[in-house]
Formats: structure tokens, sequence, C-alpha cells
């Protein structure tokens, strides 16, 4: 009887972290940033929250952050911070560097299911993990890519073939640059999210955005709702010209 006491506490437990996830993300995606996402959307998200924290506890390294608050404002707020600063193409392809466990990617291929997604990353683990989430979520056109980003880039099928490239606390700007920019189309944007000190990168990176034909923006600030402390986040774009 014990037992059976303690499974069902478990589970109510559980169930408890669940809505608690889930109503601080829809306050933060629906009520503070009028993103309206849909019920199934949300239900998605809650998947994928609870994909992370079983593969983290099980199979690998993927996040220290595993409270429900933190991954719905710090994973899935931030990565959907990116549909705040610019708006992205119908039908886009979307390559997503340095992906880790999917995130911007995946997160914004739930709330946009028309862009093509590809997601690089130079640790195998981390994209079965990836692929994981995609086929559990049932999320069509998401391709995985194993290899670094330099060379990925230089290969015919990546190369000058992305309208949108995005990186999520990946390197500096000086470094990233060259990374990303031989994946853009012209007109395509990097969009690269940083933290609040990202201005001290600015002017390095300009010069290596210059070398690459890339205009980088004035860094756009955002405040993450649903935070327990004011958490800025800054997001530098850079258009191929």
């Amino acid at each position: 009887m014990r037992l059976l006491a303690d499974n069902t506490a478990n589970i109510r437990h559980n169930v408890r972290v669940e809505e608690q996830l889930i109503d601080i993300f829809r306050r933060g995606a629906n009520d503070a940033w009028d993103l309206n996402l849909t019920p199934a959307q949300l239900d998605q998200f809650q998947q994928y929250a609870d994909l992370l924290v079983e593969w983290n506890a099980t199979r690998m390294n993927l996040t220290r952050l595993t409270s429900p608050r933190d991954i719905a404002v710090k994973h899935f707020l931030d990565s959907l911070s990116v549909l705040r600063v610019m708006q992205i193409p119908r039908n886009a392809r979307l390559i997503d560097v340095g992906t880790g466990a999917g995130l911007p990617g995946l997160a914004l291929k739930i709330v946009r299911p028309d862009i093509h997604l590809t997601l690089l990353d130079s640790t195998a683990k981390k994209l079965t993990f990836c692929r994981a989430v995609a086929d559990a979520l049932a999320l069509t056109r998401v391709d995985i890519l194993h290899a670094r980003a330099e060379d990925a880039a230089k290969e015919m099928d990546h190369a000058h073939a992305y309208d949108v490239v995005t990186a999520r606390a990946v390197a500096s700007l000086a470094k990233l640059l060259p990374w990303t920019a031989p994946f853009l189309l012209s007109g395509g944007v990097l969009v690269a999210m940083k933290g609040a000190n990202v201005d001290e990168e600015m002017s390095e990176g300009r010069i290596a955005a210059k070398n690459f034909g890339i205009k980088l923006e004035k860094p756009v600030s955002l405040m993450l709702p649903e935070a327990e402390e004011e958490t800025e986040r800054k997001i530098v774009l850079g258009r191929r010209v």
C-alpha cells in the first residue's frame, strides 16, 4: 500500500510540475508576447520539456537548467524571442548552428511548422536527442546535420542555401561570423542570440561582418517575461548584402 501511495504522490507531483511549466510558458508566449500558440502547440512544448528532462537525467548532459520555470523561460521563451525581432519568411530554409538540445530551432519549428529546418551540431549524441524530439512531436521537414559549421558551409548543399541562420550563445561575433555567413543567401539574415554584454563584441564583430558581406544591426534588447529575476537578452541581426 505504501508503494502505491508513493507512486500516486509522484504522479500528482509530476502533473503539478507539468501544469506549472505550461502555465508559465503560456503566460509568457501568449499573454506577454501575443504569439497565440494553440493548445496543440503548447502540448508539443510540454512533450519537448518532458523529453529534455528525461534524457538529461538518464542519457546525456543536455542542460543545467531543468526547473519548470527555467525550461519555460530560459529555454523556450528565450528561443521564441527571435520572433520578437524579425519576421521569418514563409517556407524559409533555416539552419540552427550549434543547436545543442535543439534550441532555438525546434522551438521555432513548433510555432512555425512551415519552415524547413536544419539542425547542425558537432556532437552526434545531441543530434540523436533532437531527432527523437522531432519524431515524438511529428515535426516534418527537419534535417539533422552532424558536422562542424565551418566544414558544412563549404558543401554544395549548404553554401549560400539558407534564408535564416540562428546561433544561440555559440561564440563571440568575431568567431561566429566566419562560421555562419557562408550559409546565407543574398538577403538572408543571421540571428545571433546573445547575453546582455554583447555590446563589447560589436567593434570586432563589425570588422568580421564586413569581410563576409554582412551588415550588422544594432543589438535589440529584450526582457524575458515570467523570469523570477530581471533577465535581459540581446539579439544581433546581420543581413547579407
